[in-house]
């Protein structure tokens, strides 16, 4: 059955899909191409399987009427004696011949060996003649059909003409020149060069250095200045000759004679780079800069000059000027161009990722490390390395670290301080910008280094003594000051010590209790902190002062005199029940009737001998009288001697008469001199007067020896009291603080002056502030942004306290703005100067300076004031 039936077309044994309709029995193409051409198979097949499919074979051919693929020009104009080609080409199937006609003759008729017929289809025709000209025409035929195109073909026979003349030429010496000369013609002119007659170049004639070119052209190569002259071309045919002359100027050529050198300049200032060029007076010539390769427009950037003279100048250079600079002079008498490096140098930027940690061999030092900066394109020549410590101003710790270093051991550090550290970088322009800081480094405690400072004792009470001292230097406290330990013992004994613990550090004294009367001590301190207990201060020895007398004076023996005197007679008192310094016995009378009534004599003691005498004068006639005797000191009175009972006489014929009694003698010399209450500009002179010559004494002298003390040193008076005839302690003013006085005294009566005394021990007056400030305080402008500020140092008469701790604090302040001062420490005694950084351009600034020492500051010095520098000023005092 039909139904059953299935047909399969293929085409080169492959299977077709489309074009097939009436159930396959027909395959239709549609616009048939060269694609399409092969073999194709009907095959048909019952789908029972039991039938042998049958099938049938055609082969498809397509024919293709030509086409031209390259047709010649409608018109085409050739010279006489050239060669032209006709172009034709045609494509069909099957291909189609070309075959050439001309005037309707073919080509192969013709038998004219100047055409040619070639492969791809060209007609050549060499050496044309006028009779070359005509209708040529190019046939494309195969099975399909055939085509043809046209083509007229003029030969041109013309005299010469100029297409491009000679004209006015000027070169650059040494370079090549070129003077044109084309010229159309038919046939092809013969072209000839002439200087005046002489002839140049032709056809047959060459001299060096001038070439005929193929364009007519003439080259000279190379120009020289003497080719400078008038050039004439000639062109000649069968159909005529022509000629045309032009001017050849050479000119010397430009070249850059002053070339622009390799340099470097500071950040912000200007840099000029010098570029000079010679050149031929006639030629303009023109300077062009680059950086880098690319043109420097001065227009756009108001930094940069270009100068009449070629020079270059950049004006407050930076960074980004950094490069290779080239110098072109343009002009038509040549061009030239060097290239110059330009380097700008800066301060070194800060060093990078400084750190710092504790030193594992040393407690007392750190290490630092730091990456290198930039350099600010010069070598960097050293490092500075500056500390904080404990949060004071920043000092110079280490001044020049070599410059390959990046890891340094800071050592000579104080412990229980903080520190912060940071780095700067110096090269040939100065000190750089520095680091930032580190965190600030605790290192761990010591105990105290040094024991505590000018200890003073001074007896304060017949069982006290009181101790005062100043802290240990601050540098040698090795941590948080915690307290003191005070030490005393009697001097010159071997017994062990007593204790006192001072616990608090800002209690710099201590008053020692129940102690022994008028005994000396042997006081020691030192101080300690979280680490331990530092060393003992020397032993600093004190009396205690006076007590009164414990015991009467002995073996007393009275008797009448006369009817108005009694004589008394008596031993001291033991030496230990004196209790201080015997300043003089005293004779008491009192009658039986008026107990109350007690009348006193005061006798001078006799330290020669060990009996005493002395006449009670102005009693009653033959009256009963109670006697006794007492010692005392300056405290007061010591205990009465047993009363005795003693009558005067009757009348004067029992008169004891000695005109001794009468006479003035001239005063002993005070003695026992004890130095107490020491301040810093006076201490309390306690001493047991002289005998007085039986007179008043009308004067008491101190005299002192000052800082040098010594058998041979000058002897100066240091005070004087008057109508004080009584006194046994002075007070001596005026003193200097921090220096060591010895003192002697010496008293007068109307006769005379007494010998001096012994001197006093050695003693050291407190530390003060100083009273001075510094001198000539002076302020320089260094530059836009620093002022150098000089002063006179203090004398070191003037420092009031110890030189180690003695320095200068400076301040400044704008003087337009009201702001907190900025103020510096400088701790280097003998400085003289300083400079300030970092200030604003053309501002002015108020500066004052004072001494400092470890109890406190002097007086501010006058306010200088001083300006920084406008750009071009000079520098100026104030």
């Amino acid at each position: 059955p039909v139904e059953r039936l299935s047909i399969t077309w293929r085409r080169s044994g492959v299977k077709l899909t489309h074009g097939i309709s009436m159930f396959g029995r027909r395959l239709t193409i549609l616009n048939p191409t060269s694609a399409v051409i092969g073999m194709y198979e009907c095959e048909a097949t019952l789908q029972s399987g039991s039938v042998i499919p049958v099938n049938a074979h055609a082969y498809l051919s397509i024919i293709e009427p030509p086409y031209f693929t390259a047709e010649p020009e409608w018109r085409i104009q050739g010279e006489v004696d050239k060669t032209v080609d006709i172009p034709c080409r045609a494509m069909g199937i099957p291909l189609p011949s070309l075959e050439w006609y001309k005037d309707s003759i073919p080509v192969t008729m013709l038998n004219n060996s100047r055409y040619k017929e070639m492969v791809s289809g060209i007609l050549q025709i060499q050496r044309l003649v006028p009779e070359d000209s005509g209708i040529f025409q190019c046939f494309a035929k195969n099975e399909a059909g055939d085509i043809q195109t046209p083509s007229y073909l003029t030969v041109t026979n013309i005299a010469p003409s100029f297409i491009r003349a000679p004209s006015d030429t000027a070169v650059t010496d040494g370079t090549a020149a070129l003077l044109h000369c084309e010229v159309s013609g038919a046939p092809k002119p013969r072209i000839t060069w002439k200087t005046g007659t002489k002839i140049l170049a032709s056809g047959s004639i060459q001299i060096p250095r001038f070439v005929l070119l193929e364009s007519g052209g003439l080259l000279i190569k190379p120009a020289h200045v003497e080719d400078a002259a008038t050039y004439t071309c000639f062109a000649v045919n069968s159909k005529g000759a022509v000629n045309a002359s032009a001017e050849l100027t050479v000119w010397t050529r430009t070249v850059i004679s002053v070339p622009p050198k390799d340099c470097s300049v500071i950040k912000g200032t200007t840099a000029v780079l010098i570029c000079g060029a010679s050149h031929d007076p006639r030629v303009p010539i023109r300077f062009v800069w680059k950086k880098d390769g690319n043109i420097i427009d001065a227009n756009v950037l108001p930094r940069i000059i270009i100068g009449q003279n070629g020079s270059l100048h950049i004006s407050q250079t930076w960074s980004g000027d950094i490069g290779d600079y080239t110098c072109e002079v343009l002009s038509l008498g040549g061009n030239d161009f060097r290239t110059a490096r330009l380097e700008v140098i800066e301060l070194p930027h800060p060093p990078r990722n400084l750190q710092v940690n504790l030193n594992f061999s040393s407690s007392r030092a750190v290490d630092l490390s730091w990456t290198r900066p930039f350099d600010g394109n010069s070598p960097i020549l050293h490092y500075i390395v500056e500390l904080s410590e404990n949060n004071s101003p920043w000092k110079i710790q280490l001044p020049n670290i070599n410059a390959g270093v990046m890891h340094f051991t800071v050592s000579g550090l104080t412990p229980a301080r903080s520190y912060q550290f940071r780095v700067c970088a110096v090269n040939q322009l100065g000190k750089g910008q520095y680091s930032t800081e580190t965190n600030r480094l605790l290192l761990p405690e010591e105990s105290p280094g040094a024991p505590p400072q000018n200890i003073m004792a001074s007896g304060r009470t017949n069982q006290s003594i009181m101790v005062q001292w100043q802290p240990p230097p601050e540098q040698e406290i090795n941590g948080v000051l915690k307290g003191y330990i005070l030490r005393y013992r009697l001097a010159g004994l071997p017994g062990g010590y007593q204790y006192k613990n001072i616990t608090s550090p800002e209690v710099t004294y201590c008053l020692v209790k129940d102690l022994i009367i008028w005994t000396q001590y042997e006081i020691q301190v030192a101080a300690y902190n979280s680490a331990g207990l530092g060393a003992y201060s020397r032993a600093t020895t004190e009396y205690t002062l006076q007590g009164v007398p414990t015991a009467p004076p002995q073996n007393v023996e009275v008797k009448a005199v006369n009817s108005t005197a009694i004589e008394f007679m008596w031993d001291p008192p033991p030496q230990q029940f004196i209790n201080g310094i015997n300043q003089g016995y005293k004779l008491l009378a009192w009658t039986i009737d008026s107990p109350n009534a007690i009348a006193v004599m005061t006798i001078t003691p006799d330290f020669h001998g060990t009996r005493h005498e002395g006449i009670f004068t102005g009693l009653s006639k033959f009256t009963k009288y109670y006697t006794s005797v007492l010692c005392f000191t300056t405290p007061g009175d010591g205990p009465k001697s047993s009363p005795k009972l003693i009558q005067t006489y009757e009348d004067s014929k029992y008169l004891k008469t000695d005109v001794s009694y009468c006479v003035i003698l001239n005063t002993g010399a005070p003695s026992n001199l004890v130095i107490s209450n020491i301040s810093p500009r006076s201490a309390m002179l306690q001493f047991q007067p002289g005998f007085d010559g039986k007179t008043s004494i009308s004067k008491w002298i101190v005299e002192g020896q000052i800082g040098v003390i010594g058998e041979d040193e000058e002897w100066v008076v240091l005070h004087e009291v008057e109508n004080e005839p009584d006194a046994q302690m002075l007070e001596i003013p005026n003193l200097t603080p921090y220096t060591y006085y010895r003192f002697r005294i010496k008293q007068l009566n109307i006769v005379g002056s007494s010998p001096v005394s012994w001197p006093s021990r050695v003693i050291q007056t407190l530390q003060a502030p100083p009273d001075v400030a510094p001198g000539n305080v002076t302020v320089r402008t260094a530059s836009e942004t620093s002022l150098w500020v000089r002063w006179v140092p203090v004398p070191e008469s003037e420092y009031n306290g110890n030189p180690e701790s003695f320095g200068y604090k400076i301040k400044y302040w704008r003087l337009d703005v009201q702001g907190m001062p900025v103020s510096q420490i400088i701790n280097d005694r003998l400085e003289r100067e300083i400079t300030f950084e970092d200030l604003e351009e053309w501002i002015d600034y108020v500066v004052q300076i004072q001494a400092f020492n470890a109890i406190g500051s002097g007086p501010w010095s006058n306010q200088v004031q001083g300006r920084t520098r406008e750009s071009g000023t000079e520098t100026k005092d104030h």
